[in-house]
């Protein structure tokens, strides 16, 4: 799942899992293609260089070269993989970050609005960016990209009703 399951409470079932489109994921990979034909191209072009310096022209190149595929291609694409979009029946949970991580978790109980931003680009590929009203000092969490937000929204709302229903039938000793 690449969520740990020993985030989840006793009991408590994972209704959705996702990451940010993979939309997020193609701009990486695409860099990555794109920095590594250049650099290609570069090296076999200063390698046909007969002077004493050449060497440390490429060697300049492969160093330029790496950190911009890191920076553009490769931190992208871990920070991708490593943001996860979970709900379950009792929570919403965010959560980013491999090295520094950062969560944030809102009880189903504290939902006060869902509300999701479409623009037509983001309507055609299915996605697009959903901020959740928490009840309490947690405040809000924006979820960026969201696959097929439209049902994501409704299963948060019906989640959510579930939960006051049960909450509900647990208050009057049913």
């Amino acid at each position: 799942m690449g969520y740990p399951d020993d985030q989840l409470a006793r009991g408590e079932v994972v209704k959705l899992h996702t990451r940010p489109h993979w939309k997020e994921g193609v701009g990486p990979v695409l860099w990555f293609v794109v920095f590594l034909a250049i650099a290609a191209i570069a090296i076999t072009f200063t390698a046909k260089i007969d002077e004493g310096w050449a060497l440390w022209l490429i060697l300049a190149e492969v160093v330029l070269f790496l950190v911009l595929l890191i920076w553009l291609s490769v931190l992208p694409w871990i920070r991708w993989r490593s943001t996860h979009y979970v709900i379950t029946d009792q929570r919403i949970m965010w959560r980013e970050g491999l090295v520094t991580r950062e969560s944030r978790h809102i009880p189903l109980a504290r939902v006060n609005t869902v509300s999701y931003t479409q623009n037509v680009w983001e309507r055609i590929f299915g996605f697009g960016d959903m901020n959740i009203d928490s009840a309490s000092d947690d405040g809000e969490i924006n979820l960026i990209d969201v696959p097929k937000v439209d049902k994501t929204k409704a299963l948060l709302y019906q989640l959510a009703e579930d939960d006051r229903s049960r909450r509900a039938g647990d208050g009057d000793g049913t």
